[in-house]
């Protein structure tokens, strides 16, 4: 649905930092990675000064979203603040630059889901039960729903969070053949 140019691949398929920036570095200068130069500053600076390096602030504002997807009787005014803000911190009111921001999502969420593969993940009973395959995939499913679909719901701002949705909803099937099954099950509950 998104076209992309066949040399920004390698780019995108990559979610070590490091080597994004080598590779972006590597490819030559236009508009397009001008415009994903801006994109990588955003995403890896250290927002709040406090001279934290390796930053992925994107990856830090999905789990902002993921707390912020239950927070709705009390904190509702507070929450739909912080929602708005992070759609303006992660350029979804950038609708010139659609296709580069889509796949700049999905690997935000590729990144995610590299790390919900540790075996920490999805422990219960204070980390003394370690979590199976099937049961990590079905709480990844669970966090990736909360973060995008989940919280643009409870807030109010699907639209404004539609590409975010979508990339994440995308990247999400291709993690596991089970993801589908229980993707669909995550959005009737909320019907």
């Amino acid at each position: 649905m998104y076209e992309l140019q066949e040399y920004l691949h390698a780019y995108y398929d990559e979610i070590d930092p490091k080597k994004r920036l080598e590779i972006l570095d590597s490819l030559h200068e236009d508009e397009n990675t001008n415009y994903l130069h801006a994109l990588y500053i955003n995403r890896y600076s250290d927002h709040e000064n406090k001279g934290r390096k390796n930053v992925d602030w994107w990856l830090w504002r999905c789990i902002c979203l993921h707390q912020l997807y239950n927070r709705g009787r009390l904190f509702r005014r507070f929450r739909d603040r912080e929602v708005n803000a992070i759609i303006t911190e992660l350029c979804m009111n950038d609708e010139s630059h659609s296709a580069m921001l889509y796949y700049e999502y999905r690997n935000v969420c590729r990144r995610y889901l590299s790390t919900c593969k540790s075996s920490d993940y999805a422990s219960s009973f204070m980390g003394f039960r370690k979590a199976g395959d099937d049961e990590k995939v079905i709480r990844a499913c669970e966090d990736i729903w909360q973060m995008s679909k989940g919280v643009a719901i409870s807030a109010g701002v699907e639209d404004k969070m539609h590409l975010w949705i979508e990339a994440f909803h995308d990247e999400l099937m291709n993690y596991d053949s089970i993801c589908h099954d229980e993707y669909e099950r995550l959005d009737s509950r909320r019907k």
